[in-house]
């Protein structure tokens, strides 16, 4: 009989769960990356408050639901993956352009910074793989 938590390649299948936001880990840049000088400089592009909470991270898909503070930013940068964020209270501006609750901000790869409004802003940010941290255009 076949193990049922493998699929036809052998490799372990997702399985169903639920889950509830408020139940999951939060954890700020700081204490995802630490303080030492090597931190340094992804907690100056990417901030250090942002609170990250891992919804699920496969090679396939990553989902995370994000917490920004009032006027809190990120600087260029891009994760090497297919992204889409789905604003769900608040707003993040991206230069010129405010999206708010309802609206969302996808990118092919490509880079991007934003600024969180004046209330700050959550939101649901969703990557077609496990995203890295990148801050140079990917060579043609």
């Amino acid at each position: 009989m076949a193990d049922e938590a493998k699929d036809h390649r052998g490799q372990d299948r997702p399985r169903q769960f639920f889950f509830d936001v408020n139940e999951l880990e939060g954890r700020t840049n700081v204490e995802k990356l630490g303080e030492s000088a090597e931190a340094e400089r992804f907690l100056e592009l990417l901030g250090r408050d942002l609170v990250t909470r891992t919804i699920l991270q496969s090679a396939s898909l990553s989902v995370y639901h994000e917490t920004a503070k009032p006027g809190e930013r990120v600087k260029s940068h891009r994760h090497g993956t297919h992204q889409l964020n789905y604003i769900l209270r608040g707003e993040l501006i991206f230069g010129r352009r405010t999206v708010g609750p309802g609206m969302g901000f996808y990118t092919p790869d490509m880079l991007y910074s934003w600024r969180a409004g004046d209330e700050g802003a959550e939101w649901i940010e969703i990557h077609s793989g496990e995203p890295g941290i990148f801050t140079q255009q990917r060579p043609s």
